[in-house]
């Protein structure tokens, strides 16, 4: 090869690299073994995030990300905020004016169509996209797209379910406020899918409405009545076909390793006979960790990796033998760093 193009491709070589991950370092490495005569050899070593794991399934080990040191931090509550974490409100925060525009015309419309006996939308589905497209362009205005692996599982078996089935229930470990858009981004945003949420989210503006124009679940986790009439809701939003998503460990994890499970979602799928299909969700606790407002930098400078599992069937299966399959699953594409504690894993009641 004619050595000028050998250099030209080389340096086009290195630029794309360079701009598909910025993180990315490089260094010219001469292979010494050749005779010193013949011509030297040169090689690309990459030593950064985008270097694939000897597994597609666990994500790499996270470099060190020290916490910012320029941040406002609230008295009162304890929260912080970084210059990262303004611009990605700023994003947030602009678009969630459509958004909050698109919520109320979609609540206008169906009660319309209601008033003159028109049934549209029954399943509540036009919200739910509403919020996806919102969550998608916040993601991708802001660099805090994830890398999503197993991502044809969910379209497969949206393909290969056959008519009358029960919806699937997903279930994803909990560490960030960022887990709720990615596993959106991981089912897909044009899915039609409800969210099992705590009760309180109802009062943040905005989000409010689109938890309840979405027809998504709310649970008062103080009061056993609603937890029941949760029970109740989710097992009739799967009997009809539609998918639902909890955080079976309940709250965010404050060091982002996996803990016990509550047995909510695994009762509604044995109850309507839905697979269960595990997410893994590695590194938000670092990219948004529990006393900061909004993440502290762009998800793909770590990079936060979300992965979809095979599904595990419950139908012939005691509760404690889907949880057991459901958290090794979820182990299996988790760093070490968010492995559970010996003994912190099963079923709390």
């Amino acid at each position: 090869m004619n050595k000028g193009l050998f250099h030209l491709m080389f340096v086009l070589m290195t630029v794309a690299v360079l701009m598909l991950n910025p993180t990315t370092s490089f260094r010219l490495v001469p292979h010494r073994h050749l005779p010193s005569s013949g011509p030297r050899s040169i090689s690309l070593q990459l030593r950064g995030t985008a270097v694939a794991p000897v597994s597609p399934h666990i994500p790499p080990p996270l470099p060190e990300k020290p916490l910012p040191k320029l941040y406002y931090k609230w008295d009162h509550s304890g929260l912080k905020l970084n210059l990262f974490g303004a611009y990605y409100g700023f994003v947030a925060i602009s678009l969630g004016f459509a958004w909050f525009a698109a919520l109320k015309a979609i609540s206008m419309a169906t009660y319309a169509f209601a008033k003159v006996g028109i049934e549209v939308d029954s399943k509540k589905g036009w919200g739910v996209r509403a919020n996806g497209i919102w969550g998608w362009l916040v993601l991708l205005l802001t660099g805090n797209a994830p890398i999503i692996t197993g991502k044809y599982r969910t379209r497969a078996l949206l393909k290969g379910r056959p008519a009358g089935s029960p919806g699937v229930m997903y279930v994803a470990n909990h560490c960030s406020w960022m887990d709720i858009p990615y596993v959106a981004m991981a089912i897909g945003v044009s899915r039609n899918f409800k969210i099992v949420a705590k009760k309180e989210l109802l009062r943040v503006p905005i989000l409010g409405s689109a938890i309840s124009t979405s027809d998504n679940i709310t649970v008062d986790r103080t009061s056993r009545r609603s937890q029941i009439e949760t029970y109740k809701k989710g097992v009739a939003w799967l009997r009809k076909g539609v998918d639902l998503c909890t955080f079976p460990e309940g709250t965010r994890s404050e060091d982002g390793r996996l803990s016990a499970f509550k047995r909510g979602a695994f009762k509604m799928a044995l109850k309507a006979g839905s697979p269960i299909v595990p997410i893994s969700i590695s590194y938000t606790h670092v990219l948004n960790p529990k006393d900061w407002v909004f993440p502290v930098r762009p998800a793909r400078l770590m990079p936060v990796r979300v992965h979809v599992h095979d599904p595990v069937e419950t139908e012939g299966k005691t509760e404690e033998e889907v949880v057991e399959a459901v958290q090794m699953k979820l182990c299996e594409a988790l760093p070490e760093c968010q492995r559970p504690r010996e003994g912190a894993v099963g079923i709390e009641d």
